[in-house]
């Protein structure tokens, strides 16, 4: 198994972690299995790998996880290969004497300023791969038998005896041979005779593991790294190149080999370039050479912040632990989200219908993936026979949507699309239910209200005033523009007006104002309202009858699909947003006409606001906050916080119960990152800020509370099976829901008052 180790660019867990870590190998691992810590390339960029068997990935990957919890070990396939044509060279290092240390991670620390040069910055500038060249360092390591750690100990001892302090050069062939095959017997000789002499009075070797590296006695060293895990350790050089670059080849080596120097001493133990061999690699035989478990975690470790060298393979973001208990998504009422993200850790992580009634926001700035979410929630809604709206003011997503609408719901399909030759009739100003006027009122009122800077009480009484008229003789905005400037039918409609305070004030009030005034202020109201009726589109939508409008109430009851096309590009921005607006609070009133049926017999409706900060009313955050009594399940997604004003901002974070976050800038991670933290720094603005595309963080409602944040990735986007399909759906929708637009311009001649 060959796992990728990659750690943020701010990492501040050094060797020492590595170090405990690999203790926990050596008290467990007791086979003799090899373990390969290696520095290699893969996908063109530096990283540090770790092989091992498949049986030990607990063993090996737990331990370096749980000491790098901020570190990612990730499963891949095989590391960059070189050209087919090249060759490779290969030569190993060997460490003597083996029984003294090489330098160790303390000794590259500087205590009085608190700083550390990180070690491995040499070996990785030393892999970074060259023009026709790239290398590789492989550490392979195996826990030491005990006869060779005894033979080891022994050695040290014999070395302090006065025969060895008194003749250097004797005591420097005997600890380099006499724990190695070769030389070994005259070494074991010299043994013999420094056992007849008597031990040396000047020092004392102490095992303690407390040390000061950069001022300790040769022997004290030795006993040190003697005391510790001993493994036997072989390291291979690999330079791969063309077959006519041997010079390069060898010059690669010896710079790799010169890396390893950092971390040799001249009075402790060196490592030396064996033989440079060609030809495919070399396999390290017979006994490598001992290293402790503090040397080897001076070698490989992940680098810290301090290590700084070209094309070096980071984390681009933290995987964060997702919670001990989630749904999979693959329940009857659930739908899935994605996939975990947590080391390799890949099971589907989903919501269950409980927590969409507490609604899903979606975040993240453009191309991260937030309509492949959706196109893929949208989609399970759609195959397991549920209700949805979809409004999208772009068109893109609701075109997918309708490339996707399954066979078995094709008669439950109703395109809105309000830039087509044939459109569904809309009228926002009808109302079935008479004791819910003063809420249709009011919610046009602010949709219009959304897109004008220019307001003031005159013009807002007028235009409500108008409104509730119109609303009350079920007429269309049509005759809401009559009602302005036509004094024949506004006499003949105010007498019909049911309303003692609106009638009044359309006799009294509105009839004293002189020519000069009532101009004005009906041009205030007419202003807003013509723009909107010169598009033949939206005339054809909005100016029908109510009997024959879009049945909004029918949608959620009978588990319709409506998917709502506003393209900004072919409608304007403003149409787009004050229709859209208009829709989004007539789903709110249908919804809320579902109190007269009990809670248990209300279908779940799910209704998708792609950019849904162009959509938003003063009773949005009402919305929020009660949809869930009426079953109106809500997901907005939308690109940036400061998009949304701080009232429905504070709404949204206050009763959406799932937040998930794609990849957004500074300013808004720094919003997120404490709002979706279940507590103070789980997740940071620069987490945020560093998501690749189609990765997020989610808090998940989970059995009604909020989960910790976690990361996750979404699924591919589902597949469109069959093409032909589309025109299918698109033709049975505009024979049963829509008419066209001039048939609608020719209906609008004979709308009067009723």
């Amino acid at each position: 198994m060959l796992k990728l180790l990659a750690a943020p660019p701010t990492n501040d867990r050094g060797p020492r972690y590595m170090e405990r870590a690999l203790a926990a190998v050596h008290q467990s691992h007791r086979i003799n299995e090899p373990i390969t810590f290696q520095y290699g390339l893969f996908a063109d960029r530096i990283g540090l790998f770790v092989m091992f068997p498949d049986a030990l990935e607990e063993l090996v990957a737990g331990p370096i996880s749980a000491n790098y919890p901020n570190c990612t070990l990730t499963t891949i396939e095989k590391l960059d290969e070189p050209l087919l044509k090249w060759t490779t060279w290969s030569s190993e290092l060997s460490l003597a004497p083996e029984i003294f240390p090489i330098l160790r991670h303390a000794q590259f620390e500087d205590l009085l300023n608190g700083t550390f040069a990180d070690p491995v910055s040499g070996i990785l500038r030393a892999v970074k791969p060259g023009k026709g060249i790239f290398c590789s360092v492989a550490i392979q390591i195996v826990p030491a038998g005990r006869r060779r750690r005894r033979r080891a100990q022994e050695a040290i001892r014999l070395l302090d005896r006065e025969f060895f302090r008194r003749r250097h050069r004797l005591a420097e062939f005997f600890a380099e041979h006499i724990t190695r095959r070769g030389l070994w017997f005259p070494a074991w000789l010299l043994g013999l005779l420094a056992r007849q002499s008597p031990h040396s009075h000047r020092t004392t070797i102490d095992t303690s593991g407390s040390r000061i590296h950069d001022r300790e006695e040769n022997l004290q060293a030795a006993s040190d790294k003697i005391g510790g895990h001993l493994f036997e350790t072989h390291i291979l050089l690999v330079a791969h190149a063309a077959p006519d670059a041997a010079k390069l080849a060898a010059d690669r080596l010896r710079h790799l080999a010169g890396a390893f120097g950092a971390f040799s001493h001249s009075r402790l133990a060196r490592f030396h370039l064996g033989r440079i061999r060609r030809g495919a690699r070399f396999h390290p035989r017979g006994q490598g050479s001992l290293l402790s478990h503090e040397e080897i975690a001076t070698l490989f470790h992940p680098p810290t912040a301090t290590a700084a060298a070209e094309r070096m393979q980071t984390m681009e973001f933290r995987e964060l632990e997702p919670p001990p208990k989630f749904l999979s998504g693959s329940k009857p009422d659930g739908v899935t989200l994605g996939r975990l993200l947590f080391r390799d850790d890949t099971r589907t992580i989903g919501m269950d219908a409980e927590a969409r009634r507490r609604h899903l926001y979606v975040v993240g700035s453009t191309g991260a993936g937030k309509s492949t979410l959706l196109l893929n929630l949208i989609h399970q809604d759609m195959l397991a026979r549920r209700g949805l709206t979809v409004i999208d003011v772009h068109g893109d997503l609701a075109a997918d949507v309708i490339d996707r609408v399954p066979k078995h719901r094709t008669n439950d399909a109703i395109l809105f699309d309000a830039a087509a030759d044939h459109v569904v009739p809309f009228n926002p100003l009808a109302c079935s239910d008479p004791a819910r006027i003063d809420q249709v009122v009011s919610g046009v009122v602010s949709c219009f209200k959304k897109l004008n800077d220019s307001w003031g009480p005159r013009l807002e009484n007028l235009l409500r005033s108008a409104i509730f008229a119109t609303v009350e003789q079920h007429g269309n905005f049509l005759d809401m523009l009559k009602l302005l400037t036509d004094k024949a039918y506004r006499d003949a409609l105010v007498a019909k007006v049911s309303d003692e305070i609106v009638r009044s004030f359309w006799q009294y009030e509105f009839a004293a104002w002189n020519v000069q005034y009532r101009t004005e202020a009906v041009s205030s109201v007419t202003n807003k309202l013509v723009p909107f009726l010169t598009s033949r589109q939206l005339r054809a939508i909005t100016t029908g009858s109510a009997k024959h409008s879009l049945d909004l109430r029918r949608v959620m009851d009978e588990k319709k699909i409506l998917i709502v096309n506003l393209s900004r590009g072919r409608l304007g921005q403003d149409n787009s947003t004050l229709l859209g607006s208009l829709l989004l609070t007539a789903i709110e009133q249908a919804a809320m006409t579902r109190a007269d049926m009990p809670e248990a017999d209300r279908r779940d409706h799910f209704l998708y606001l792609d950019e849904f900060q162009s959509l938003t009313t003063p009773s949005t955050a009402i919305m929020l906050s009660e949809s869930r009594k009426y079953r109106l399940c809500l997901t907005l997604s939308h690109q940036l916080t400061r998009q949304l004003d701080p009232d429905t901002y504070h709404a949204v974070i206050g009763n959406c119960g799932t937040l998930l976050s794609f990849r957004v800038g500074l300013e808004d991670a720094e919003l997120l990152a404490p709002a979706m933290s279940k507590h103070l720094g789980q997740l940071a603005p620069s987490d945020l800020c560093n998501l690749p595309n189609y990765t997020a963080y989610v808090r998940l409602l989970v059995d009604g509370h909020p989960s910790r944040p976690f990361s996750m990735q979404t699924l591919p986007a589902s597949k469109v099976l069959d093409p032909e399909r589309t025109e299918i759906i698109r033709r049975t929708s505009q024979q049963r829901n829509a008419r066209s637009t001039a048939q609608g311009t020719q209906q609008m001649a004979g709308v009067s008052v009723r």
